[in-house]
C-alpha cells in the first residue's frame, strides 16, 4: 500500500537535502535529525563506537564538512554523531542550517 504522494511528503519533509549528506565521502543517509550538538543518521553503513568521521553538509550552494564522533550506533537502525572541533563559522553555518529547517 504504498502512496507515492506520501512517500513524497515523506522524503521532502524538513530534510530535502538529506540524500546529498556525505559520511567519509559517501552517499549514506537515508533518515536524518540535525541539531547543533551533532546529528542522528540511518545509514547503509555502521561505524564503531567513538569512531571520528567527516560529514558533508550542503548549505545554500556550498558544502560544509565537520569532523563527528559516533557516540551510539545500533547497526539497521542508525547512529548518533556528535559534531566536533567546530570553529564559529561552521557553528553559525550548522545554525542557519537548523534556523532553515524549523522555518518550513
Amino acid at each position: 500500500m504504498n502512496n507515492p504522494d506520501r512517500e513524497d511528503r515523506r522524503e521532502n519533509y524538513r530534510f530535502p537535502f538529506r540524500k546529498e549528506i556525505l559520511i567519509d565521502g559517501t552517499r549514506m543517509c537515508t533518515s536524518m535529525d540535525i541539531s547543533e550538538g551533532g546529528l542522528y543518521v540511518s545509514t547503509i553503513q555502521s561505524y564503531k563506537q567513538n569512531s571520528v568521521i567527516d560529514i558533508t553538509i550542503p548549505f545554500q550552494g556550498e558544502k560544509l564538512t565537520v569532523k563527528g564522533q559516533v557516540t551510539y550506533c545500533h547497526p539497521g537502525i542508525g547512529m548518533g554523531i556528535k559534531f566536533i572541533e567546530l570553529n564559529d563559522e561552521q557553528k553559525r553555518i550548522i545554525n542557519a542550517i537548523i534556523d532553515s529547517i524549523l522555518k518550513r
